[in-house]
Parts: structure tokens; sequence; C-alpha cells
């Protein structure tokens, strides 16, 4: 309930009670537990709240722990998904979220900013500027370059990299998603199996950060015709005003996919949690099953490079996706408005560096229920 902030004040909170209030687990188990997690893909801040309860009470323990911390913002996303999708057909809401889709452009780039930051090393820089050409040529040309395989190639790229190397290797040919080839099957509860695999495949590579689902989740929602690409901003700024990981924008995506298969609330609603559920189970998994062999097999080096062109990999990818969705967001009748909208976005990447993220949707919010009301 009170996990707003991103992943460094979740486990902020976590810490404050589990070690120094409760003593649970102690500080060095704590410690370790965050190392884990940071090299495993997924949300870091939920992995880490079923770690603890691994620690303290099993696979059990993991299960309800992971769950609990969760349940809050799983069920107010499901609420305001229903409230979007009411709201579409509402003049004030559609106001606000014009308004404030380019402050969620804004926070999308300065995330990118704060990854880019991070890479010291030119090959990192090289990673990072080819999977984000990767991106564009998927984005604009024929071409089919999906981020996860973009990814996928980072981390390959490094495993073999030479001193000398960037990351030229990864504007391969790339394979179309295997839900393409099945996109003729209409039932709704296909739909949830299309769900299930499009979430599954973006559990698998959330490295860096929960805004890394952009890239991961964007062409795919689009391109199956779950959402726009404005809709998709809309989902994400539900992701980051609600307590808990962002990655939470999957229960937003799930639901909306849901309901436009024709199965009504009950099958928007299973398509929520299917989507939830299976952007997760790889964390669940490697946490739950896998923990003494990931303890074990983090530690070998050509994992660890692995790891480490994928993470390089990340601002690009993040970048390469943030372009289409920034252009969206700044689009307007009125040449005053798109200039009013830009003014905006530059304001928000301004004020990035003194608001949280979800602080500044949340201002988003409120300046879009101020012009929706002089309107």
């Amino acid at each position: 309930l009170l996990g707003f902030g991103g992943p460094q004040a979740h486990m902020a909170l976590m810490r404050d009670q589990v070690v120094r209030q409760y003593r649970w687990v102690s500080t060095q188990a704590f410690a370790e537990g965050v190392a884990l997690c940071e090299a495993l893909p997924g949300p870091t801040s939920s992995q880490m709240a079923m770690v603890l309860g691994w620690l303290c009470r099993g696979a059990l323990g993991g299960l309800v722990s992971g769950f609990c911390f969760l349940l809050p913002g799983l069920v107010i996303v499901l609420l305001l998904s229903e409230l979007w999708r009411q709201g579409q057909s509402i003049a004030s809401l559609v106001t606000v979220l014009v308004v404030v889709k380019p402050v969620v452009a804004a926070v999308i780039w300065a995330f990118v900013g704060k990854l880019l930051r991070q890479q010291r090393q030119p090959w990192q820089q090289a990673m990072a500027v080819s999977v984000a050409l990767g991106g564009l040529f998927h984005q604009f040309s024929p071409l089919v370059l999906p981020a996860g395989l973009l990814l996928l190639a980072a981390g390959l790229a490094n495993c073999w990299r030479a001193p000398v190397m960037g990351g030229t290797l990864l504007l391969l040919p790339g394979l179309v998603p295997w839900q393409a080839a099945l996109g003729w099957v209409q039932a709704p509860w296909f739909r949830l199996v299309e769900v299930a695999g499009v979430f599954l495949q973006a559990g698998l590579l959330v490295f860096g950060g929960g805004l890394v689902i952009i890239p991961l989740l964007q062409d795919q929602v689009v391109g199956l015709g779950w959402l726009s690409e404005a809709q998709f901003l809309d989902g994400v700024a539900i992701g980051q005003v609600s307590p808990g990981p962002v990655v939470l924008t999957s229960t937003f995506v799930g639901y909306q996919a849901g309901w436009s298969a024709g199965g009504g609330l009950v099958t928007a609603t299973t398509g929520a949690m299917v989507a939830t559920a299976a952007i997760f189970l790889p964390s669940v998994v490697f946490i739950l099953v896998g923990t003494p062999l990931l303890q074990r097999i983090r530690r070998n080096e050509r994992v660890g490079r692995f790891l480490a062109g994928v993470l390089a990999g990340v601002p690009g990818a993040v970048a390469g996706a943030a372009i289409p969705l920034t252009w969206t967001s700044l689009q307007a009748e009125e040449p005053l408005t798109r200039l009013a909208l830009l003014g905006l976005f530059c304001t928000a990447l301004l004020l990035n560096r003194w608001l949280k993220p979800s602080q500044l949707v949340l201002l988003g919010l409120g300046l879009g229920l101020v012009v929706a009301l002089l309107l």
C-alpha cells in the first residue's frame, strides 16, 4: 500500500521492517538477496519480497510475501483499467490523458538518461546504440527486429566480444513472434493464450528496471491490435501512479486485451490475471525453485558477460521504443496545442531531476484535471 517511488523506495521499506524492525533476516542476507535479484530478469523489488519470504519460511513464505506485495497495486490497477475503459467517451478524461502523455514520455526518456549515465565503457555505449538502431529499423523498415531478440543478441555478442568490439553483431535478421502465426484464431479463450505468451516472453527479459517492459511489450501489444500507442502510454501512466512495480502495467494491458476479445468483464479480468501471472512467472521460478543453483551460476564469467551485454543494450531498446511513443504523445489537431504539449514534455524532462516518476505523473494528472475543468 505504501509502495510508491520505485524499487529503491520499495526495498528501503523492506529493509527497514524486515532487517531493522523485526530482524527476520540479517543485513548480509538482505544484501546477498539484492545482489541475486539484480542479476535476474524481473522487477527487483517484487523478487526481493519473494526472497525475503523464502529466507523466512521457504517456498510457501516466498509465494505469500510476493503475492501480498503485489496485491494492493494489482487491485488498484484493475479498478483504474475499468475506469479508463469506461472513460474513453468522457471528454474531460480524454483531456486529462492528452495532458499526461507527454509527462509519461518524459519519464521514459529520463529513465533512458539514467541508464546511459551508468554506461561508462565504450563497448556498453556501442551496445546501446546498436540496439537503438535495431529498434528504429524495426519501427520504420520491413526488417523484423523485436526488442527481446535485440537484447538477447546483445548478451550473446558480449559473451564473444573482442576487447575492441562494440555491439555491431546486433543488427541480425529477426524472428517473427510466434503469436503472429496464430493470429487467425479469434476465440476469446485463445486471446488468453496469446496474452500468456506475450507476457511470459517479456518476463524473461525485464533487466535493468520496470520500464524495460515498454520496448518488450509495445510492438506486440500494438501489432496485435490490443491497444494503440497512445493507449499503451495511458497504461504506463497507470502503472506509474499505482503502488508496487511499474510492471503492473501488464495488468492494464491484459485487461484491455481480454475485453477486446469480446468476452466481457470475466474475460477482461482473466486476461489481467493471466498477463500478471505470466510476466511474474519467471521471477517465481528463478527465486523459489532455482535460488541455490542461481547463487552458484551468477558467479560464472560467461553468464556475467551475457547479463552485462543485455544490461548494456537496455537503454537502446527503451530509446528505440520511446521515439514513436513520444511522437504520439505530442500529436494534436491545433498547432498551439502541439506546442503546449512539447513545452510540457520539456518541462517534465527538467523536473525529472527533482521529482520521482510517480510524483511527476501525478502532477501531470493534476494539471490535466485543471485543464479539463477550464475547457
